[in-house]
């Protein structure tokens, strides 16, 4: 199942590649000069390993 950026909560788990990443928090910026919300997300990896990502509000995420 896919879902934006902008949807996800705390607690979901998405996919990047092999690594499945569960959410420890998400931001949400306003607007920026590309026209489009940025949200910055905090993921744990299975290990513990803290991940940031930066990516578009509508960004599509495989969510477990």
């Amino acid at each position: 199942m896919k879902k934006k950026a902008e949807q996800l909560k705390k607690g979901d788990k998405i996919v990047i590649g092999p690594e499945i990443l569960t959410i420890e928090s998400i931001e949400l910026s306003d607007v920026g000069k590309q026209g489009v919300k940025k949200c910055r997300i905090v993921a744990l990896k299975q290990n513990e390993d803290k991940v940031i990502l930066v990516r578009p509000s509508n960004y599509p995420f495989d969510v477990k």
